[in-house]
C-alpha cells in the first residue's frame, strides 16, 4: 500500500460510517485507489498497524421492548457488584 492509500484509509476509518467488513476495505482500496491487496494484508494493516476496529454494532431485534432492556441493564449491574 502506498502512503496516500494508508492516509485515506486512516481517515475513512475515523469517520462514523467506517466499514462493515475487511472485505469492504479490500473493495474500497481497489475502487478508490486502484490497489489490489489481499484480505490478510488488509486485516493486518487495519488491526495491528493502524490499531483500528470495524464500527459495526451487533444486530438487535426490532421486536425487543426498550423499557425491558433498560430495566435488565439496571438489574444486571446490581448483580455484578455482589
Amino acid at each position: 500500500m502506498d502512503d496516500a492509500a494508508i492516509a485515506a484509509l486512516e481517515e475513512e476509518l475515523k469517520t462514523e460510517k467506517g466499514f462493515s467488513s475487511y472485505g469492504a476495505i479490500v473493495e474500497w482500496l481497489k475502487e478508490e485507489h486502484g490497489q489490489d491487496i489481499e484480505y490478510a494484508t488488509v486485516y493486518a494493516w487495519v488491526r495491528y498497524r493502524l490499531g483500528a476496529k470495524l464500527k459495526v454494532p451487533r444486530p438487535q431485534s426490532h421486536k425487543q421492548d426498550e423499557k425491558l432492556v433498560s430495566e435488565f441493564k439496571k438489574n444486571s449491574a446490581s448483580f455484578s457488584s455482589v
